[in-house]
């Protein structure tokens, strides 16, 4: 009797558990199918070097530093993984109140090159072998609503205010991190935004262009720099994020300020099975997994900006920090309320 009331009891737990295993699955597994329903297509500019790329063939290629004192650094490892990169900052670090802790640094070319190091970087990064094209995908429950984020890593940027690149006024930085966010409000797209530098535009999802008639939203990828537009073309990038000092010195000359570049070409990355795409596979991503995720460094050294004489090549902030140590990811709807609406 108290063999079968033990069974009982034991299988009633199992039946518990799986009870509430099933609908936590359930939702992973629908918040899954709606990343590949609305993942974007990445229309690229005719003469842009890098597509939609995996992390690993960034960080197979550079060493890890640590700063040790202001603006000095150290090589703590000259063969870096993702799955070892640190999530926490040094204790000597933080006695230091040091601005940054790690960083990932291209062993073999350097953003101080401008246009000339592109190809540098371009041969780095396909050699060996190709790596695949990767968008990140994450999927974040938010109150009622569910919002999807596609983060995309670009192996090297180079903006030139010209176009074609050319070496009068130009920013470069290693690694290249950008976002499309699509909200779902009761199973329906509402909104979606796309990152632009250090701000971002967004748009009612009736609003948006999608590959030929799909749910697959289409952004138009500017040259060099990466930022996502809703159409083809030249647009003013926002003066929140141009440096000061170039657009002192445009000022002086009497130019414009700077724009994006986004004259597409053939290139367009896509899900897999679209007509006229190439395919970029989709990876989940989450706070915790893959631990590179977290990692408490920039992809990349200093950021740099060029002008003529006087102003010279001189540094102008880091490259980007990993995506969870991003506003975009650590306050999601408060940052896409925050990017301006267009139509």
């Amino acid at each position: 009797m108290i063999g079968r009331l033990r069974q009982a009891m034991v299988a009633a737990a199992v039946g518990a558990a799986a009870l509430a295993i099933l609908p936590a699955t359930a939702d992973a597994a629908g918040r899954q199918a709606l990343l590949h329903r609305y993942q974007p297509v990445t229309v690229l500019d005719g003469l842009e070097q890098f597509a939609p790329t995996t992390v690993g063939s960034f960080v197979g290629d550079a060493v890890l530093e640590t700063q040790t004192a202001p603006d000095q650094w150290a090589v703590v490892d000259t063969s870096p993984r993702p799955g070892g990169l640190p999530v926490r900052d040094t204790a000597a670090c933080k006695a230091q109140d040091l601005s940054l802790c790690f960083r990932l640094n291209q062993a073999t070319c350097s953003p101080a090159d401008g246009p000339a190091g592109v190809a540098c970087y371009h041969d780095a990064w396909q050699t060996p072998p190709a790596p695949r094209s990767v968008v990140y995908g994450r999927a974040v429950a938010l109150g009622g609503a569910t919002l999807l984020q596609y983060w995309y890593f670009s192996y090297d940027d180079l903006y030139s205010y010209n176009y074609p690149p050319d070496a009068l006024f130009w920013q470069a930085h290693e690694g290249d991190w950008e976002l499309v966010n699509v909200l779902i409000r009761h199973g329906r797209p509402v909104t979606v935004g796309y990152s632009q530098h250090c701000t971002g535009e967004r748009r009612a999802w009736a609003d948006v262009e999608r590959w030929q008639g799909t749910t697959h939203p289409v952004v138009y990828v500017a040259n060099g720099s990466h930022a996502n537009l809703f159409a083809p073309g030249e647009h003013p990038i926002a003066e929140q994020c141009i440096p000061a000092k170039a657009i002192a010195l445009l000022q002086q000359f009497g130019l414009p300020l700077p724009s994006d570049h986004a004259h597409p070409g053939n290139a367009v990355y896509g899900p897999a099975g679209l007509d006229g795409v190439s395919a970029t596979g989709l990876a989940r991503v989450s706070l915790q997994t893959p631990r590179w995720i977290r990692f408490a460094g920039t992809w990349g050294e200093l950021q740099l900006f060029h002008a003529p004489a006087p102003v010279g090549t001189v540094a102008d902030g880091f490259s980007p920090a990993s995506p969870s140590r991003q506003d975009s990811w650590r306050h999601p709807l408060r940052t896409l309320a925050g990017w301006p609406v267009t139509s």
